[in-house]
């Protein structure tokens, strides 16, 4: 089996037009279909939009972590995989995917041209097999980080945390305490301790 980290772009969606980027970044950390659409995970740095301020919390100094509700067809293609982010440039967002395989890709590619969205692949790098974290694992424990989880003092709280990611608390601990197992682990066999 072999496991893609795959770098698409995509054309910027109506929902992010309005957000001045010489002055702002948002990245997109995850995808959840729900009954009106589609909820995307975010963050941006930068000053936060007007129209974003009641589903938005301040995680640091010009860092804001929230969710917000879309209509998208790139969305609803994109959520049927594992995103680990999207960032939006100027003119198109920037989406890196995890998938199972050049099967997976060529799905995931006949979805786009099917519904008529253009796409450019950028880059595909096969994963190192035997990786210390499942991807999943890998993604909440940057999105943990880079909301101030592992800060001290804490920016964000595990259940904060949890309800951004739309799981509970203590699936989302479980998750944390099994990557952080896995990656000290491997930390003290490399060092031979």
């Amino acid at each position: 089996m072999v496991i893609l980290h795959v770098v698409l772009k995509t054309p910027i969606e109506d929902w992010v037009v309005n957000l001045d980027w010489y002055r702002n970044s948002l990245t997109i950390l995850d995808i959840k279909e729900d009954d009106n659409g589609y909820r995307l995970l975010i963050e941006i740095k930068g000053s936060l939009p007007d129209n974003f301020q009641n589903s938005f919390s301040r995680v640091g100094k010009n860092v804001y972590l929230g969710s917000l509700r879309v209509n998208s067809k790139i969305c609803s293609i994109l959520s049927k995989y594992i995103v680990s982010q999207g960032t939006v440039i100027s003119d198109s967002i920037a989406w890196t995917v995890i998938l199972d395989g050049y099967s997976e890709l060529k799905k995931l590619l006949k979805e786009f041209v099917d519904s008529k969205i253009e796409v450019k692949v950028i880059k595909v790098v096969k994963v190192k097999q035997g990786s210390i974290i499942t991807a999943r694992q890998e993604q909440i424990v940057k999105i943990a980080l880079e909301a101030g989880f592992y800060d001290f003092p804490r920016r964000i709280t595990l259940r904060k945390l949890a309800e951004k990611l739309n799981i509970s608390p203590s699936t989302l601990s479980e998750i944390l305490r099994r990557a952080e197992r896995n990656i000290i682990e491997t930390y003290f066999r490399e060092r031979g301790i």
